[in-house]
């Protein structure tokens, strides 16, 4: 296995080689032989920025606003072959779910990138498609700090200054020094799967109809799924003042919200999350001066309204009569697997199989980032 200085090394001397070749066949040999350490050389110059971004984390030598990036910013995994951004290679890896016959073109390509990688590589549109969904479904999925590292890290979170905090001095007079606590959490990931059944008959649908299908079928599960584990770390991570029921049960009144809001420390840009039944059964529906004052709808963006100045957005991983106040870029969601989709087929029952997996972990990295307020149900 060649080095990426060998494979360098390598490249410039086929371009001498090329230029001076003679013959056909030796073009065509040297013509693949230079494409596969293209191939090579992207893979390995991604595993490189894979590892400094993963050491750089994990030794916190940069500011996470500087190391990650959500999916806004199109943070991808690293493609193992230029091949699989390919319309053909899309094309053949939807039919072989499906076990129809590929033209030969597609046979070919699908056959040469299967062989250079350790599994089916899904189609970079494809898999973006399905994450496309998922932040669709779940606004909180998308606004966490998502890493698709592929690779099991270490955060390190800062817990308390235990002294030494910003504080009035005398003049002449020192501060303390400062001393800190910290934890190391490691995000080796949960596995996330949603298997899809259908009949040979279904299979029988166009590829982009099929398409539309499975993504729709895999993302809405596996989204599902990982914003509810979003929403448990959350719940384990918050401080535990941060976590508190209403005054007045199954009621939500202003006090309850200003508490939440004046308990957050050390955050940015504040959203408020609640369920559809909590959003109309309690935020939109808090009476008198106080729903004046405190929630403002809003009938046209993604945002549902205002909440004390704080957009409103409807998240259904939470249950009704919770209201998750929260700085969501304080979270930090570790992509250890991205989805890939594998297939199998029950001959007996003429029925396809298709699951989706993923492996991810996440944690809150200030418990004062956010406040969960529980309105409970009326006595």
């Amino acid at each position: 296995m060649k080095t990426l200085k060998e494979i360098i090394e390598r490249l410039s001397a086929l371009e001498i080689e090329v230029r001076d070749a003679t013959d056909i066949e030796s073009v065509e040999t040297l013509g693949i032989e230079k494409k596969e350490l293209l191939e090579r050389k992207v893979e390995l110059e991604d595993l490189e920025r894979r590892k400094a971004t993963a050491l750089a984390i994990t030794e916190g030598t940069e500011p996470n606003s500087k190391i990650i990036e959500s999916r806004k910013g199109e943070t991808e995994m690293p493609k193992k072959t230029s091949a699989v951004d390919t319309i053909e290679y899309k094309s053949a890896f939807l039919k072989n779910l499906l076990g129809e016959t590929m033209t030969v073109e597609e046979r070919t390509l699908f056959t040469h990138t299967t062989v250079n990688t350790e599994e089916v590589v899904m189609p970079a549109e494809l898999q973006n498609k399905i994450y496309s969904t998922m932040e669709e479904a779940h606004p909180l999925l998308a606004d966490v700090q998502v890493l698709r590292t592929g690779a099991v890290i270490s955060i390190v979170k800062h817990t308390a200054i235990v002294t030494g905090d910003a504080a009035v001095v005398l003049e002449g007079v020192a501060n303390d020094d400062e001393e800190n606590t910290f934890v190391s959490v490691s995000l080796s990931g949960k596995d996330f799967s949603k298997h899809v059944d259908f009949s040979y008959r279904l299979g029988k649908l166009s590829i982009p109809a099929f398409e539309q299908y499975l993504v729709k079928e895999i993302a809405n599960r596996i989204g599902a799924a990982m914003t509810k584990d979003i929403v448990a770390q959350i719940k384990l991570d918050l401080a535990a003042a941060n976590n508190f029921a209403a005054v007045l049960p199954g009621t939500l009144a202003k006090e309850d919200i200003l508490k939440g809001l004046g308990l957050l420390k050390g955050t940015g840009k504040v959203n408020v999350y609640a369920n559809n039944a909590t959003f109309y059964g309690n935020i939109a529906n808090m009476t008198g001066m106080e729903g004046l004052l405190g929630f403002i709808p809003n009938y046209q963006d993604a945002i549902s309204g205002q909440l004390f100045g704080k957009g409103i957005k409807e998240e259904d991983a939470l249950v009704a009569g919770e209201v998750l106040i929260l700085d969501p870029t304080q979270f930090i969601y570790n992509i250890v697997q991205d989805i890939m989709l594998e297939k199998d087929n029950d001959i007996k029952k003429h029925v396809h199989t298709i699951a989706g997996f993923a492996i991810a972990e996440g944690t809150l990295t200030n418990d004062k980032a956010g406040a969960l307020v529980t309105v409970g149900v009326a006595a």
